[in-house]
């Protein structure tokens, strides 16, 4: 098995995605950010959604 996880904490989530822990909780509360999972009674977010949101909504063409 890999060393890549498939879902991490709120804190590795942020960091991910380069901005505060509070800023992240906000854009969550406000369905900016994808929606948590819950397993075994602890919140993670799936690193395939956080890499997904990444995404450029409109890549670059080239021509």
């Amino acid at each position: 098995m890999s060393d890549q996880k498939l879902a991490v904490p709120a804190k590795q989530a942020a960091s991910m995605l380069s901005i505060g822990v509070s800023t992240f909780w906000r854009d969550v509360k406000a369905g900016v950010l994808p929606a948590p999972v819950k397993i075994g009674g602890a919140t993670r977010w799936r690193v395939s959604d956080l890499q997904r949101f990444l995404e450029p909504a409109n890549p670059p063409t080239t021509t």
